[in-house]
């Protein structure tokens, strides 16, 4: 469908100009993946999307929604939702880029698979990390408990110059 231009008169085709359209938002939006970029747009294709001229609507809502987990750094599975970092999410979109796909990709649930087991991975190393920093705490706080009631509290660097009779520490 032609469409003339009101002040110039040029006239041009309507799905064209959609389509330039698309491709300016496709290429905003390629720096919220940073410098993963290239690895995000070659998943994106494998969803069957050449021509990529004429397939710019389903690039851009492909690449809005990678956006969006990137952004959220969760997703969701099952009725639950999981968090992921974006180092497993990159991790996970290696994994699916180099599985060679026999038809065309209808949607991302090979992903969420896949960003499922890594998530529960980061999950276990959280809870890790927690516990162990909390024995860490626990610890501090029983070996302070010890020393006070051996009386043995610590004392500041003042009090411990005048105890000695020193003026400078060094």
């Amino acid at each position: 469908m032609m469409i003339r231009c009101p002040k110039c008169a040029y006239r041009f085709d309507f799905r064209e100009a959609q389509v330039d359209d698309n491709w300016r938002a496709i290429i905003k939006l390629l720096p919220a993946f940073g410098k993963h970029g290239n690895l995000v747009f070659e998943y994106v294709r494998n969803f069957g999307i050449d021509p990529l001229r004429i397939k710019s609507d389903k690039v851009l809502r492909l690449l809005r929604q990678m956006a969006k987990l990137f952004e959220s750094e969760s997703f969701e599975w099952r009725k639950t939702t999981k968090k992921i970092s974006k180092s497993g999410i990159m991790e996970a979109l290696e994994i699916t880029v180099n599985k060679n796909f026999d038809i065309p990709l209808e949607n991302h649930n090979y992903l969420k698979k896949v960003m499922k087991g890594i998530a529960e991975r980061e999950e276990k190393e959280r809870g890790r990390l927690a516990e162990k920093k909390l024995r860490e705490k626990e610890l501090m706080q029983a070996q302070g408990a010890g020393r006070r009631a051996q009386g043995k509290e610590g004392i500041t660097a003042a009090e411990y110059k005048k105890k000695k009779g020193i003026e400078k520490l060094v």
